[in-house]
């Protein structure tokens, strides 16, 4: 198989702007819904990334080789593995969590196609975890970058220097040989895709501003979410207060609630208090107060279907991860860099705390 070294063709690109997201944004257990990256308009009308077959690989232990890395620039003329790690919930996969590598299994039916699509996920590092992970190490090299940041500790210049806002998957035919536990990687088959850059919104209007906005909007009738609030109106030197009302039932829940950072504040919802019926949602209002005065109040939808966090979540797959929406009209997209910043210092006070 050595011998056929016809490099792949890349028939569906992903797309090339992004947002980025945070652990807490696409986890399932906590009733978020995933986010794969998304094909490009192509003429195949395909969802996601996808490649085509040479025609001279035929094995039947035949893989193909994903691996996200860095985009060399002047100032780092290298290609790197990137940090922010790639996931699939596709069975049989074979991952290098070191090289950030994914291997997925070729069958049969797509070597019939010639074509092979990736359903990935891309997780956005937090600054907790990024503060310890000194200079990036080069692809296909069990070496280091030469130290090209002052300050190891600062995860800020990091993202600068290595630009992680912006990466590329590197597609290679790789192969399973006697029984090794990675497959076998064919170089000469590689190549990269079109550069992918998160975007983030940077321009609100007036209206944007003064409203309260929170995430998710939604969660189980038993409680437990961990919901994150943006308020314009915060003030982190005052006490805050959080409760739950119940209209139908005129009965107030307070909770306990921590800041995030100047204008945002994170908690957890309460058991619904009202008795649930099969498949029933009951719409509920979360108000905030300081200094006796109401400064947001939102809407939060309870649901009480015993697998709601699986049903919910397939529903938004299907709602949310579809090739028609851009990311940046995502309900989830909370239209402004606070938002991504307070998702940022939740994910490392979070690991702190850990």
């Amino acid at each position: 198989m050595a011998e056929c070294i016809s490099r792949i063709c890349i028939i569906a690109e992903p797309k090339a702007s992004h947002r980025e997201r945070y652990g807490c944004e696409t986890d399932r257990s906590r009733n978020q819904a995933m986010r794969f990256i998304r094909a490009d308009t192509n003429s195949y009308d395909l969802d996601y990334p996808t490649i085509e077959i040479p025609k001279e690989w035929n094995s039947q232990r035949l893989y193909i080789r994903v691996t996200l890395v860095t985009v060399p620039t002047e100032q780092v003329p290298v290609t790197c593995i990137h940090p922010y790690p790639i996931d699939t919930p596709e069975l049989n996969v074979i991952k290098d969590v070191e090289t950030n590598t994914l291997f997925f299994p070729v069958s049969e039916q797509e070597l019939n196609n010639g074509q092979k699509s990736f359903r990935i996920i891309l997780r956005k590092l937090a600054q907790y975890e990024l503060r310890n992970y000194g200079p990036l190490y080069l692809l296909n090299k069990n070496t280091r970058d030469i130290q090209r940041a002052n300050d190891l500790y600062d995860a800020r210049k990091l993202m600068d220097v290595y630009q992680l806002g912006r990466s590329q998957l590197l597609f290679s035919i790789a192969e399973l040989v006697n029984d090794t536990l990675l497959p076998v990687i064919y170089d000469a088959t590689s190549v990269f895709s079109k550069i992918m850059t998160a975007i983030r919104k940077t321009a609100t209007t007036n209206d944007d501003e003064s409203f309260a906005r929170c995430v998710p909007q939604k969660g189980n009738w038993l409680g437990g979410d961990e919901i994150l609030m943006f308020i314009p109106k915060l003030d982190k030197k005052k006490i805050c207060q959080v409760c739950f009302e119940y209209s139908t039932i005129n009965k107030t829940n307070h909770i306990p609630v921590e800041f995030v950072d100047l204008k945002t504040i994170a908690f957890r919802s309460p058991p619904c208090p009202i008795q649930a019926i099969e498949n029933q949602r009951i719409k509920v209002t979360i108000v905030v107060i300081q200094n006796s005065e109401e400064i947001a109040r939102v809407n939060f939808l309870y649901e009480s279907c015993n697998k709601c966090s699986n049903c919910n979540s397939d529903f938004m797959f299907e709602s949310f991860d579809d090739s028609s929406i851009d990311e940046s009209d995502s309900p989830l997209n909370m239209s402004s860099n606070r938002m991504d910043v307070s998702m940022y210092n939740y994910e490392q006070n979070m690991g702190s705390s850990k």
